[in-house]
């Protein structure tokens, strides 16, 4: 099929020139969106309105933005579309800012609330974002925390994993999100031309984006572009990768040192409750020196054991000792 060596569609740019860079961009669009959001028949998007098209010159001018698909659907509904390579900066703040931007946009001041509507973020990411679940496609809404009924539908913000996604060896097994994210994932892959050229033969859509992206491949400007991308991606992956090793190896040096630290405070404590033990433990004993002081003069006046065991605060066994010393 290709004469070039595929683009890789997680490219962000390369994802935009698909998605919406042409009348055939909005075929697709549709196609992939009705399979992230698993809609029904009759609650599908039919049409939508591109809110930021394509335009050559924003890459042209800047290499290393962080680019976007918003559309409108044919129900008045915001969808952002995200595809991010690299896990910069906190992602999940990131996503909910993007959400409660759009939702501001759907309303003009003045209005009454009914009118806002409700917004998507979907958001491919080639990197694991969420520790808590196996799961590659996540979907957060705002919900009840005991009975787990929405407030309301608003806000709906989606996270794909592409790296938990494993893909299906038979490829009619895959429904229409597993396709487009196994052509997402494996188009432009060394070793991955069969699955994608099977997967191609089998969908009509998806066949449709992988003659996009070979004209995109064949396109000399756009290959430029796409290399220096690349090569962005690869110089901000090593330095958060540098970045990481410097933090580890600082929080290894804290804990080294504090572990030293607190041997040095620990002997330093330890000298000084060894010393307050000491004294209080000196203090215990000068007290009993006393006790039996007292208790020899006692027993000289020949005063009765019960008298002095009340007068001294020591046991029987204890006066009788003193008495039978006194009397050897």
């Amino acid at each position: 099929m290709a004469q070039y060596p595929l683009m890789s569609p997680l490219v962000d740019f390369v994802f935009k020139k698909i998605f919406s860079g042409s009348k055939k961009s909005k075929i697709l669009l549709i196609n992939l969106l009705n399979a992230v959001l698993g809609l029904e028949e009759g609650e599908k998007i039919e049409d939508l309105t591109y809110l930021n098209p394509f335009n050559d010159k924003e890459y042209k001018e800047d290499k290393i933005s962080i680019l976007d698909i918003k559309v409108k659907t044919q129900k008045g509904e915001l969808i952002d579309i995200e595809v991010q390579v690299t896990n910069v900066d906190n992602y999940r703040k990131r996503a909910l800012y993007y959400w409660s931007r759009m939702y501001t946009e759907t309303i003009e001041e003045g209005d009454p609330y009914d009118r806002l509507k409700k917004c998507i973020v979907v958001n491919f990411l080639d990197f694991n974002l969420l520790k808590n679940t196996e799961k590659y496609h996540s979907i957060f809404k705002i919900k009840e925390i005991e009975e787990n009924f929405v407030l309301l539908d608003d806000l709906e913000i989606h996270y794909i994993e592409l790296p938990k996604f494993k893909e299906k060896e038979n490829i009619n097994e895959l429904n229409d999100l597993e396709k487009w994210l196994t052509f997402l994932k494996d188009a432009g892959k060394e070793g991955k031309k069969e699955v994608i050229e099977d997967l191609r033969n089998k969908s009509e859509v998806i066949d449709m984006a992988g003659e996009m992206l070979e004209e995109l491949s064949k396109d000399e400007l756009a290959r430029q572009m796409y290399y220096q991308r690349q090569k962005w991606i690869m110089d901000e992956k090593s330095k958060k990768a540098y970045a990481e090793l410097q933090l580890q190896r600082a929080k290894e040096k804290a804990l080294k040192e504090g572990r030293e630290e607190g041997i040095k405070e620990g002997i330093k404590e330890g000298i000084k409750e060894g010393i307050k033990e000491g004294r209080k433990e000196g203090r215990k004993e000068g007290r009993k020196e006393e006790k039996i002081k007292i208790a020899k003069n006692l027993l000289k006046m020949k005063i009765n054991i019960e008298t002095i065991i009340e007068a001294t605060g020591l046991s029987k066994e204890e006066v009788e000792e003193i008495k039978k010393s006194m009397e050897n």
